[in-house]
């Protein structure tokens, strides 16, 4: 029979977890009431508990195994947020903008540390993961201003994706450079003796065998998915059990993540990888609402162990060189943010927005920095800098952000922009979308998931230059007037969609325009069943604004009426659904998770 604990050595190991807890719900709770990231109050809930002040907790084995299992289940969460479809819709930013943004910031970070007396190596790694940007953070910012779906939002998040995927290759990196130089065997030492050493051949192999292995990797987790995962969690969903449902998704991380590290790799991959076997699945909403508590927790208690080991007296030294290196990161970043948007086709207005968005460091530059092998090379004064700045980035990001879109939207007023739609293929006639409203951008964005030209207008001068700012292609003009409609190419349009409902120009211009276009289709969202009655008596398509994200049923009526299959239009509309539940809509998002695919269109119809 197992030895009792003693009361003493009870409370001995509870303390520090009670510890953990209470001043992590207050970091919570003081971030939310301040509006900053939880990130900083965590961060700042570690230096307060640390040594440098309270000493009420020290760095211990089930600290750090807290700490590592938040980014094991961060990289799971992650994980769930790539599909097949998305890398596929995304591969232009993917394999152009994405990859130019962390080239160019990272390295330049990657010479600054050289000069700093960073060995190469280190550098390199922790110099790259400077160039990454705050998932966490982008994603509240785009969904307090609304702009999941817009071009801006889509393409800050394709970047976003592909930073994390680097990450977790940044990671295994750093994780290889300790281990090479403590004589590890496997693959993660011979690249790291090869980085060390300078051996080009054995380098390429290493990096060919990784290539391999990462292949065969997800190979496997495809056909775990489809195959087994699948009709595991399709039985579990049946028994209606939501304790074996819990249980068995952190089977499933945990036995992921230790199956990876006993091939030599890494829990995070594993993590990541078992993530992408269930975004391939329809219980991916189902398992995000049951894993985001342990994701949160545990993640907290990550960044709170690494407030802990900063270095207070060396902060408080430096100081004015953390400041002076926070506003560095912020401007550097927005800099060359700007120029690899314009280096790929982005106006000048959102190129500056998309610089500002991305300028801020990232939670994975701090997950890098913890690693024991970056730890035992880098400087402790120069360590605690760099957290500090990074954290106060953090902190800076959403009011950076406004500025950028406010300087975006300067420019485009400055520049009178009035940007021409592209001319629509052969053969297909466009779909006019008439006033760039919530309901408006929506068609736009849907149009363009689906290929389908279109032309935008909007006479509204502040909508207007902030539809530019955000990356859309808009005409400025009023549509009532048909020389302007001519002028943009609207007299071939198949679908006109009013965003914004106005009654008294739809009733002037209804009798000119069904004279002049008989079969032309006239869709509209409106807000009140007032204005639904009176433009459906104009023989409109109208539709009632009643579920969000605004203008869906309108959306959904206009691509079934263009010919999208119910399959594709289902589909689409989930993908809409997790856009709009992203950040703090949760109660949408449970709401959403009800429903099947033939339900949702069925609801939107």
């Amino acid at each position: 029979m197992a030895a009792e604990m003693s009361p003493a050595d009870a409370v001995g190991a509870l303390v520090p977890a009670i510890t953990l807890l209470g001043f992590g719900a207050a970091a919570a709770l003081a971030s939310r009431a301040f509006n900053l990231s939880p990130i900083v109050g965590y961060l700042l809930a570690g230096i307060l508990i640390g040594p440098g002040m309270l000493d009420l907790i020290h760095e211990s084995g089930g600290t750090h195994l807290l700490a590592e299992l938040g980014v094991v289940f961060l990289l799971f969460d992650i994980g769930m947020h790539v599909s097949l479809r998305e890398l596929k819709e995304s591969r232009g930013d993917l394999l152009g903008l994405a990859p130019m943004h962390l080239v160019l910031t990272g390295l330049l970070s990657a010479g600054a540390l050289y000069m700093l007396g960073v060995s190469w190596p280190f550098a390199i790694a922790v110099g790259l993961s400077l160039g990454l940007s705050s998932t966490a953070v982008v994603a509240r910012i785009l969904t307090e201003r609304g702009q999941n779906s817009c071009p801006i939002g889509r393409t800050a998040t394709h970047v976003l994706i592909f930073q994390d995927i680097v990450a977790i290759f940044l990671m295994i990196f750093a994780t290889s450079l300790g281990e090479g130089e403590t004589g590890a065997a496997g693959l993660a030492g011979l690249v790291s003796d090869t980085l060390l050493n300078g051996g080009a051949v054995p380098l390429a192999a290493s990096l060919g065998l990784a290539l391999v292995q990462a292949l065969i990797a997800f190979g496997a987790a495809m056909l775990f998915s489809r195959y087994l995962l699948n009709p595991v969690f399709r039985t579990l969903a049946a028994t209606r059990n939501d304790e074996a449902f819990t249980a068995f998704t952190l089977l499933l991380v945990l036995a992921a993540a230790c199956a990876t590290a006993m091939i030599g790799l890494s829990l995070t991959l594993g993590a990541f990888l078992a993530g992408l076997a269930v975004s391939g699945t329809p219980f991916r909403h189902q398992v995000q609402t049951e894993m985001g508590p342990f994701r949160g927790l545990l993640l907290s208690f990550f960044f709170i162990s690494v407030g802990l080991a900063i270095d207070l007296p060396a902060l408080l030294r430096n100081l004015p060189l953390v400041v002076i290196a926070a506003f560095g990161i912020l401007i550097v970043k927005s800099v060359l943010g700007y120029v690899a948007a314009r280096l790929n086709g982005w106006s000048i207005p959102g190129a500056m927005q998309l610089g500002t968005l991305l300028a801020q460091g990232s939670e994975f530059t701090l997950v890098i920095l913890s690693l024991g092998a970056v730890t035992s090379n880098f400087p402790p004064a120069l360590m605690s800098s760099l957290i500090a700045a990074i954290a106060l980035s953090l902190a800076l990001a959403p009011s950076w952000a406004i500025l950028g879109g406010k300087l975006s939207r300067e420019l485009a007023r400055r520049k009178q922009v009035t940007m021409e739609t592209s001319s629509e293929p052969a053969g297909e006639r466009p779909v006019l979308v008439i006033g760039m409203s919530p309901a408006g951008r929506l068609a736009v964005d849907a149009l363009v998931d689906f290929n389908i030209p279109y032309i935008a207008t909007d006479s509204d001068p502040d909508r207007f230059l902030a539809a530019v700012a955000d990356g859309y292609n808009v005409s400025f003009g009023d549509a009532s007037n048909m020389k302007l409609i001519d002028a943009v190419g609207g007299s071939n349009a198949r679908a006109v969609v009013l965003g914004k409902a106005r009654y008294a120009v739809s009733k002037e211009v209804t009798p000119s325009i069904t004279r002049r276009f008989p079969d032309l289709i006239r869709l509209v969202a409106v807000e009140s069943l007032h204005d639904l009655d009176r433009h459906l008596e104009l023989n409109m398509r109208a539709h009632l604004v009643a579920s969000e994200p605004k203008g869906i049923e309108m959306v959904a009526d206009m691509l079934r009426i263009l010919g999208i299959p119910d399959e594709d239009l289902a589909g689409w509309l989930s993908r809409e659904a997790d856009l709009f539940t992203i950040g703090d809509a949760s109660d949408r998002q449970d709401r959403a998770e009800d429903l099947d695919e033939e339900e949702i269109v069925e609801e939107a119809a």
